[in-house]
């Protein structure tokens, strides 16, 4: 029975082909809404049109005017064809450039991001359509008549067929790709129309652009509020204060800072100027304190804020449960690998610290992916054509040498400087240019610099007056 079906359907094409001059035909005038073959599948294409000649009709509309059949009309000019098959089109009172794109569907080349190209293109003819005929009706009932507003679309069913409606589903259904793939090109196309084509064009992933959409969006909006943030020449955007951290944060008003990096005293005998007792309380004493200053630190957040702990070996397990009981939502635990550190004779070397990275918001904060990205291995190693260009975020942990007596970024008298290499990119990352940063543990006054450097409003809490001033120097120098 099927085999009865496709030689009268086969039958019925025959009838109705007939051949005529190549020259009479031409394309319709959206036809590179369609995406093209790959190079190496037309080139394929072409040489089998070369040996058997276009054998598959290609479907015309009235004025001999092409909606299917573009690759095999292009193919016949190239080789010289003369006069090619073709075949009146079945719109049924569709739209000839739905018909086309519909028909694109069923080529092999076409990925599902491409299909979905397609499937907004015809979303946006069927916008086009709707707008015409609401227009017609309010001309028909002299403009008091309004169309009721709808989420659906109308088909381009017209002329014989009544004009009902369609929605997103329908056409995905048609294309046979999701909703979401198709909401994501659309919105590819409002943002970014130039990926939006290399989508269409099978050159890029829709995944792909669309982040990269995303990026450039947010490096605008970043170049746009540096601007506006940089300060006058007798302006300050960074202060100092001395004095205990806790009290200072009170001073603040609450929801202010959008990124909190914190790098307190480990509880392990350093002396910050007050002595190694100082740094040397029983765990229930140091914890209560770091208790008093975490929920400081939480106060003056923002609801999109952050807060970023580091912190030793020691006390790591105990801080995980400290962020959690303050409210905070945990995103990541980095560990920083210093390259070297303490050499230890009957335990594995010190190397590497904690990084706790946690929001009080965990559906809204700030997080800028160019500031941690790297090149990726398909990048640097294997020069893969399909690695993203803006290679991949960080991994979770950060190989960055940590600074040595004669390092030239090291200053004197600071017994546990950070680098500026580690800081700068979590500023960069949890910041946008103009918000406030804070440091309750400025000590040399780092985060203070990366702060200033990318133009963000600084506030370092030091609780050693000699630390203060030193810090304050070093930040003057860069701001």
């Amino acid at each position: 029975m099927v085999q009865l079906r496709i030689r009268a359907a086969n039958a019925d094409i025959k009838t109705r082909m007939k051949l005529v001059p190549l020259k009479s035909l031409r394309l319709h005038p959206e036809a590179n809404r369609v995406p093209r073959m790959p190079p190496e599948q037309n080139a394929e294409f072409q040489a089998d049109i070369a040996e058997r000649g276009v054998r598959v009709p290609i479907e015309i509309i009235a004025g001999r005017v092409i909606v299917d059949g573009r690759s095999r009309y292009l193919a016949a000019r190239r080789l010289g064809i003369k006069r090619v098959p073709v075949i009146r089109a079945p719109l049924n009172g569709d739209d000839p450039v739905i018909y086309m794109l519909r028909a694109a569907t069923k080529r092999r080349h076409l990925t599902d991001d491409q299909r979905a190209c397609l499937a907004r293109e015809e979303m946006e003819i069927l916008s086009r359509i709707a707008t015409r005929e609401r227009a017609r009706q309010g001309g028909l009932t002299g403009g008091r008549g309004r169309a009721k507003p709808s989420n659906s679309l109308p088909i381009t069913s017209v002329g014989k067929q009544s004009r009902t409606k369609t929605s997103r589903g329908t056409v995905a259904v048609t294309y046979r790709v999701s909703e979401r793939r198709i909401r994501a090109a659309q919105q590819l196309k409002q943002v970014a129309p130039q990926l939006y084509e290399q989508v269409k064009a099978g050159e890029q992933r829709l995944t792909v652009a669309k982040r990269e959409a995303d990026r450039e969006s947010k490096r605008q909006e970043q170049r746009r509020l540096s601007r506006a943030a940089r300060p006058h020449r007798d302006e300050s955007n960074w202060e100092i204060r001395y004095g205990d951290c806790v009290e200072e944060l009170a001073k603040l008003k609450p929801g202010t800072a959008r990124l909190v990096f914190a790098d307190p005293p480990y509880n392990q005998g350093i002396d910050y100027g007050p002595g190694r007792k100082a740094d040397s309380l029983s765990d229930e004493a140091y914890l209560a304190w770091c208790r008093r200053w975490i929920k400081a630190c939480v106060r003056v957040l923002t609801d999109d804020g952050s807060l970023w702990v580091m912190i030793s070996d020691e006390y790591a397990d105990h801080f995980g449960l400290l962020l959690r009981e303050a409210g905070l939502h945990r995103r990541s635990w980095i560990k920083w690998y210093e390259t070297f550190g303490v050499n230890c004779t009957n335990n594995f070397n010190r190397c590497s610290r904690h990084i706790f990275y946690c929001v009080k918001n965990p559906r809204r904060f700030v997080f800028n992916a160019d500031a941690v990205s790297r090149p990726s291995d398909r990048q640097s190693k294997y020069a893969d054509s399909r690695a993203n260009p803006h290679g991949k975020l960080w991994d979770n942990v950060w190989c960055i040498p940590r600074l040595v007596e004669n390092s030239r970024e090291r200053l004197p008298d600071f017994p546990t400087q950070l680098p500026l290499a580690l800081v700068r990119p979590i500023v960069l990352c949890a910041s946008q240019p103009g918000d406030l940063v804070i440091d309750p543990f400025s000590g040399s006054g780092t985060t203070g610099v990366a702060s200033v450097e990318s133009v963000r409003r600084f506030i370092g809490i030091e609780a050693n007056q000699k630390f203060a001033r030193f810090a304050g120097e070093r930040i003057s120098m860069r701001s």
